[in-house]
């Protein structure tokens, strides 16, 4: 049956075209390939992978032992004082946590924690994170199957960051731990548009039955795999846990995915799911957590141990890995690359696989799985690297649950059996496959390879495609949203299309154009004319790898507003209406008559061009100054922007009321209370000087410029000819201005060969006080000029 995506969805979905917002953290733009990934090893702070930090906890209770084995079934925080990286955090929450990892260690002191910095301070976080878990590694003798898992699938699927930490509990050594990201609303904030879906944990809610640890023979039982139940939403209620949401009515949008997924005629299924779920990311995750073995998630038990999420700015479900912890194990090696496809209390496998192109899209995306994350030199050099970063206090460890030795054999035995489950895999008919081959993706324009487009512009996509089985057919995927489903194009290879000549396989297509500002994704798909018409992708890891362009303004042929000055590191200089010392940008009007800034914006974003809008009626007059705090603190007044400036630096762009850059400037590390300026004012090159707040630029420090700087000016006062010497002349080919007291150029020589003595002819000047300034490159100096008659 087809369902229907609400009106408020539809209108949600328009809020979130590319051209308005900032893509999740985990998305990086990766502008010298033209693509978009997800995942990767950037992280830093808490959760930085490559090096193991201490955690010290201290308990004012002698017997904090005692009273967390009493608070365990409550659930009940002890209050604890944390010090991480020399910062100390007074009264965090502590607790035991975990099911088989707590009561099945009922003997052992090497429990696995869960730590609240916010517990009994409200808002208090630690480096960003205010709740994250410590893991015992419960049946894992060598610390690491699931760092390993989650490390290696976060390029694919969203997963919970990890990274390995020392723990010691009143000076005591409590050894070994990885430490694991809560999925909790900064979880989704780090991967999706924002939070404000709804996510549930596909486990019955506390005490009221559904299966619980250990489960055994209720895996699979067809209840909380997003089976549909009945229209009832009180049926799921006891199966699945809410974690959070903001909407209205949660549940209606679980029971509309149930329905649609099981109850949908297949051969309507690939038009109608989309509407309502995530398949390609959901068919990335059934090919993680196959590749890998995890038998705590989906695959294997079809409820309990992962999560659902539903994205608000689209409408669809995403099914979200979740405890890893017994991925990689020899009971899982030899899994079919459809383990549990043929039971139809798992939908997601059960259903999908039965639809041709879904499971090829999920071969491809198996296939790249293995490449990737199963080759063994890959494999074992994480192994080595994380065994080199942990070995020396594993042995320090007296609370392990495991011998030293079953850690080191351990470790071999989890080489192995990625091995084994490699080749598994890859002996399997359907899995062993070539696809055609696809290369050189390119997009052109008007501004050529890769160009940048203007609003409104088409542009083409090609791509070189070959296979020895022959090619049915090649698509391109777009779409214009930072989110959501693409937009199927055929491409074709007959010499109209911008490929070239007809049959050279080259293929092309067009993509629509697009409104100022928008980010474009897309990729391109090759199916194979052989029996299982077998697909490839480029990149390979679409939906989520993808390449982009965005739809950038031009520049305007001429402008008389400019960005003058800046601040991006103000500590002690000018203050805003508030006294508070905020970062700021200056424009200046640089022409003769005043301008209606209406329609004008500034932003420090190049996907988010209207980022800050100038308050409408804003008049800047000739040769004046407009100041803006880049104090993101709008409510202060109505020249506070919406963001603030990095004083590492990045890029500021002031947009027209014609939608064309009137001005964009890139800055590097600035300095304390020093201004970024052109200099000569409002034309000149950007230099960093002393601040000149709402002012012309090109008379900071004159007069300790005149006595510390390397420009020598004779006669001065002059009647004429004057001397210009440098006491460095290796400056190659400089610019010389000559400046009045109103920062207009009055004389200029352009390619001037820089000497050690230069000769200037000033008869031309009438009397007054002049600024000579030489600058390339290399070097600014300038001085100051007394002409006398």
């Amino acid at each position: 049956m087809k369902k229907l995506i609400p009106f408020v969805f539809i209108l949600t979905l328009l809020c979130y075209r590319s051209a308005a917002q900032n893509l999740p953290s985990e998305f990086r733009l990766l502008p010298d390939v033209h693509q978009i990934n997800m995942g990767g090893d950037t992280e830093q702070g808490l959760y930085k992978h490559d090096e193991m930090k201490t955690i010290y906890l201290e308990f004012a209770q002698s017997n904090w032992w005692n009273l967390l084995t009493t608070n365990y079934n409550s659930g009940t925080d002890l209050a604890a004082t944390m010090t991480v990286d020399g910062v100390v955090y007074d009264q965090v929450g502590v607790g035991f946590k975990g099911q088989t990892s707590y009561n099945m260690t009922n003997g052992e002191e090497k429990k696995s924690f869960s730590i609240k910095t916010d517990a009994f301070v409200d808002g208090q976080t630690c480096q960003g994170y205010k709740t994250f878990n410590l893991n015992n590694c419960f049946e894992d003798a060598t610390f690491m199957r699931e760092f390993l898992y989650l490390h290696s699938i976060c390029h694919h699927i969203p997963a919970a960051k990890a990274a390995y930490v020392k723990l010691v509990i009143n000076g005591e050594n409590w050894g070994v731990y990885p430490s694991v990201q809560q999925m909790n609303g900064d979880y989704l904030k780090e991967w999706f548009m924002s939070n404000d879906g709804t996510l549930w944990r596909a486990d019955a809610p506390a005490g009221t039955g559904g299966g619980g640890p250990g489960g055994g023979p209720q895996w699979g039982d067809g209840t909380a795999a997003l089976n549909f139940l009945s229209n009832d939403t009180a049926d799921y209620q006891q199966y699945y846990t809410l974690k959070s949401n903001t909407v209205a009515n949660p549940w209606d949008d679980l029971v509309n995915t149930c329905d649609v997924l099981e109850n949908t005629p297949l051969a309507s299924l690939i038009s109608d799911l989309p509407a309502v779920m995530d398949v390609d990311r959901a068919l990335w995750f059934l090919a993680c957590e196959n590749a890998f073995g995890d038998d705590d998630g989906y695959v294997y038990k079809g409820k309990m141990d992962y999560y659902t999420y539903w994205e608000i700015e689209t409408g669809r479900m995403v099914p979200l890995e979740y405890d890893g912890n017994s991925a990689l194990i020899t009971q899982t090696q030899t899994w079919s690359p459809f383990y549990h496809a043929d039971n139809a209390n798992y939908p997601l496998l059960y259903r999908l696989m039965q639809v041709p192109a879904y499971r090829q899209r999920y071969l491809a995306h198996l296939r790249t799985v293995i490449g990737e994350l199963l080759d063994q030199t890959h494999t074992a050099e994480l192994i080595a690297f994380y065994d080199n970063m942990i070995n020396a206090e594993v042995q320090l460890d007296d609370k392990k649950l495991y011998s030293y030795a079953q850690y080191t054999s351990g470790l071999t035995s989890l080489q192995n059996i990625i091995n084994t489950r490699r080749t598994t895999l890859n002996a399997n008919a359907e899995v062993n496959k070539v696809g055609a081959a696809i290369t050189n993706v390119t997009m052109s324009n008007n501004q050529g390879a890769w160009g940048n487009p203007a609003a409104g512009e088409l542009v083409h996509v090609t791509a070189a495609v070959n296979s020895p089985d022959g090619i049915n057919s090649v698509n391109l995927y777009y779409s214009d949203y930072s989110v959501g489903n693409f937009i199927l194009v055929p491409m074709a290879d007959d010499g109209n299309n911008n490929d070239g000549a007809a049959n050279d396989g080259v293929y092309g297509a067009m993509i629509p154009g697009f409104a100022l500002g928008t980010l474009v994704r897309f990729y391109v798909e090759a199916i194979e004319a052989d029996f299982s018409n077998t697909r490839t992708y480029l990149p390979v890891g679409a939906e989520h790898d993808v390449f982009y362009y965005q739809v950038l303004p031009q520049f305007a042929a001429s402008t008389d507003i400019v960005i003058n000055e800046l601040m991006a590191d103000n500590n002690s200089t000018a203050a805003d209406e508030m006294g508070e010392n905020e970062d700021w940008i200056e424009l200046y009007n640089r022409g003769t008559s005043t301008v209606d800034l209406t329609g004008w914006y500034i932003t420090d974003n190049a996907q988010n061009l209207d980022k800050w809008a100038i308050p409408a009626g804003t008049m800047l007059a000739a040769d004046d100054y407009l100041i803006v705090w880049a104090d993101e603190d709008s409510a202060q007044g109505p020249m506070h922007a919406n963001f603030k400036l990095s004083s590492s630096g990045e890029m500021v762009t002031l947009i027209n009321a014609s939608s064309f850059i009137a001005d964009q400037i890139a800055f590097g590390q600035q300095q304390p209370d020093m201004g970024f300026a052109r200099v000569p004012n409002g034309t000149g090159n950007f230099i960093i000087q002393g601040p000149t707040y709402d002012a012309n630029n090109n008379f900071v420090g004159v007069e300790e410029m005149v006595q510390h700087n390397n420009l020598n000016i004779y006669p001065n006062p002059t009647y004429g000819i004057v001397y210009l010497q440098l006491s460095n002349a290796g400056y190659g080919l400089v610019t010389i201005n000559v400046m009045d007291m109103q920062g207009r150029v009055v004389m200029q020589k352009t390619n001037v060969q820089m000497t050690n003595t230069i000769l200037m002819d000033t008869s031309s000047l009438t009397q007054g006080t002049y600024i000579i300034t030489i600058a390339s490159n290399e070097v600014y100096e300038m001085a100051k000029l007394m002409v006398t008659h």
